[in-house]
């Protein structure tokens, strides 16, 4: 027969992965990150004249960071909009 145990909890608050400061930007940086590598491959390729594999997937991972990074960032606003821990914290 299968026996659970329980897990001790510590009764403090729980530890966050990552500080608070660094969850916040992470969105944030892959937007301009991706904002960069998108737009500087576009400029790059329009200057040379011709599109390379090498700056076409530049150019695609910037897009693709960039809308991760929005998504991110418009989910994590919703959450808390829905949050009944920010509603009781208060704006």
């Amino acid at each position: 027969m299968l026996q659970l145990t329980s897990i001790p909890v510590e009764s403090k608050e729980m530890r966050a992965w990552t500080p608070q400061a660094i969850y916040e930007t992470k969105p944030w940086v892959f937007v301009v990150v991706g904002v960069i590598l998108a737009v500087g491959s576009t400029v790059w390729s329009l200057s040379a004249g011709s599109w390379t594999v090498w700056r076409s997937l530049a150019c695609f991972a910037g897009a693709a960071l960039t809308i991760v990074g929005g998504i991110t960032v418009q989910l994590r606003h919703d959450y808390r909009a829905r949050s009944k821990w920010r509603r009781r914290m208060g704006p």
